[in-house]
């Protein structure tokens, strides 16, 4: 937010750094209750510091609406269309000083249970994948706000024809998608080879013109898109993903697609940032978006876990079901949560799903800071903020379209660090968060931290229920020892024995597993084969809660994506030739042959959503709203 307009009859405030503005969190229907709050540029409230009332617009000018003069208003009825905003009266240097929120519009459903009344379709999954690089691509932002345009770069192993099709993710009674827009017949080339623009670090960038303008639509729907193109001369398939945002528009749940982890695991051009599926088993201590994600990126399963990393493993099961309950969402990206500090002030609650391994330091100290601003945190996730890295300019300037991570300590003080900043900041260091020089340990947010894993990922081991008796399992029937089956894994977090787990830590699972490694991070006396799940109330009223594995969402939804393509024998030699770890890869049964959805784990997230003043618009018929 740029700036901000004042009430009526006084002039325009251009906010700077250290001013003010009104963020309105909640969903703006009827029946639900808004919350407005006043932060400055960077994230820090003034709560209690301002004087509010709440106005709406008739014929074109904002009037009081009567009786409302608190931070909160419940919608009434008689507001269904309305445009109403929040206006807050700060005292300031100058004297008394009005700022006002972004507009809000009311409706009696919200824009999620809107949108999924629209016909969906399955046409948005690749049938026929392009593994020899027929047609791969992408964009040149992660996400953008709804009504901007992202600029998409394709290139084609022949000059030819290709069709591009943009479809919203979501529920659709089913279906999984809905097309958006098309555009048939563009003309495609040949771009240049992967350039590794930084030798020092094996940073692989595509120095690729721009393709296609695909602009959006402030109309467009907040959420996870997909970007399907085909080649027309081969028929092959590939996919760009990307966030819309809605800025400011407020919501109950703000859900955080992990494109940083997405990308660590990227193979394009040769290298992630792990040496296991690296060329010569060396990995790259930078990697760029500014490149297509391998193909095997989708479509497959596999046993080691490198290349189901992408918001269809696991995020795309909870947007399914949360989407067909009715909830209130607004979608971003951990480098918008990095980037922007308003971004998830907007939201009751800041959700992280799957698996969401590498976060910025900001990004840190911005849901921190959420935390203790009351927004609640939902962590359907594990082995969450685990790795410290830091978002670098690309070759061309562009920001945060470089993630910089050396994942190395050693040796600081003594010239032998690996990070050029590390070396003169060891408090700087892209290493462990729980290391000893960034000392910012993930269990002291989270309540738990990563312990191990077993890398067959479509595998699993049973969430265990103890502490039945805490509202969480209420309407369950749940008992302790029952079990949840398979929804532990394919990595897990537990209770750390380090002295950083937040006061007032509830266990309510404690589940067995069996690790294929030990961690060399894991503080002495921790049991690498238990997986807990946990909450805890921050001071500020807050809520934490955390699953404490990967997959648990397969409890609410486990729609697989892909029927698994036939691996050819050109591209088994092409994962022999580029990653040698991978000969091994197998394609195992899709999750949907091995049902997990459970109505428990699905009253037991209703309970929690419930919790955190977060109610769904469409519930399934056999839950029950607390």
């Amino acid at each position: 937010m740029e700036g901000s307009v004042k009430s009526r009859g006084q002039k325009t405030h251009t906010l700077r750094t250290d001013d003010y503005c009104v963020i309105v969190k909640g969903s703006a229907t009827v029946g639900n209750t808004l919350t407005a709050s006043v932060f400055n540029q960077n994230g820090k409230s003034l709560e209690g510091e301002a004087s509010y009332s709440w106005q709406k617009k008739v014929y074109g000018a904002w009037t009081n609406i009567a009786g409302e003069t608190s931070a909160r208003i419940r919608i009434p009825s008689g507001l269904v269309g309305a445009e109403i905003r929040a206006v807050a009266v700060l005292s300031v240097a100058e004297g008394p000083d009005n700022f006002v929120s972004t507009a809000v519009s009311v409706a009696s459903q919200n824009p999620i249970v809107i949108e999924n009344q629209n016909d969906g379709t399955t046409d948005w999954k690749i049938t026929n994948p392009a593994m020899n690089h027929e047609i791969e691509a992408f964009a040149d932002a992660t996400s953008i706000n709804a009504g901007e345009t992202l600029n998409l770069k394709v290139s084609l192993s022949s000059a030819g024809k290709y069709d591009l099709d943009v479809y919203r993710l979501g529920y659709y009674g089913g279906a999984g998608g809905r097309l958006i827009s098309s555009a048939p017949g563009l003309d495609g080339l040949t771009q240049s080879s992967p350039t590794m623009t930084n030798p020092a670090t094996r940073l692989i960038e595509c120095l690729w013109d721009v393709s296609h303008e695909l602009k959006t639509s402030a109309t467009w729907t907040s959420g996870l898109y997909v970007i399907k193109l085909t080649d027309c001369r081969s028929g092959k398939q590939s996919l760009v993903p990307f966030v819309l945002r809605k800025d400011f528009q407020p919501s109950d749940i703000g859900f955080q697609d992990a494109v940083t982890t997405a990308q660590a695991y990227n193979m394009f051009g040769g290298f992630s940032v792990y040496d296991a599926n690296s060329v010569g088993n060396k990995r790259a201590y930078q990697v760029s978006f500014d490149r297509p994600y391998d193909a095997a990126h989708f479509g497959f399963s596999n046993t080691d876990g490198f290349n189901c990393n992408n918001m269809l493993a696991w995020e795309y099961n909870m947007v399914r079901w949360l989407e067909s309950q009715g909830y209130d969402l607004s979608y971003y990206t951990n480098v918008d949560v990095h980037s922007r500090p308003l971004q998830i002030l907007s939201q009751r609650i800041f959700l992280s799903v799957g698996h969401d391994e590498y976060w910025s330091m900001e990004q840190r100290d911005r849901v921190e800071s959420a935390r203790d601003n009351g927004i609640h945190l939902a962590f359907f996730s594990a082995n969450t903020a685990y790795w410290r890295v830091r978002y670098d300019s690309s070759s061309r300037g562009q920001s945060n379209r470089v993630v910089t991570i050396y994942k190395d300590s050693s040796g600081i003080g003594a010239g032998l660090c690996l990070d050029p900043l590390a070396q003169l900041d060891p408090a700087a260091s892209t290493s462990l968060f729980r290391s000893r020089e960034v000392n910012r340990p993930e269990n002291s947010l989270l309540g738990v931290g990563y312990v191990s894993e077993q890398d067959k990922v479509y595998e699993g081991f049973d969430f265990i229920v103890s502490n039945a008796a805490d509202p969480i399992y209420a309407h369950t029937g749940l008992r302790n020892g029952d079990r949840l089956k398979g929804l532990v894994g394919y990595e897990w977090d537990a209770v750390l024995d380090n002295d950083a787990s937040p006061d007032g830590l509830v266990i309510v699972s404690e589940s067995s597993t069996r690790a294929n490694k030990t961690l060399s991070s894991l503080p002495g006396g921790t049991n690498p084969n238990v997986s807990h799940a946990a909450y805890y109330k921050a001071k500020s009223g807050a809520r934490v809660f955390s699953t404490g594995s990967i997959q648990w969402v397969w409890g609410l939804d486990d729609s697989w994506t892909f029927q698994p393509p036939r691996l050819t024998r050109s591209w088994r030699r092409r994962l022999k030739d580029s990653v040698k770890r991978l000969v091994s890869l197998v394609v195992t049964v899709p999750i949907r042959n091995m049902p997990r959805v459970d109505r428990r784990a699905q009253q037991m997230t209703v309970n929690l959503f419930s919790q955190m003043d977060v109610r769904p618009q469409t519930p399934s018929s056999w839950l029950i709203l607390s």
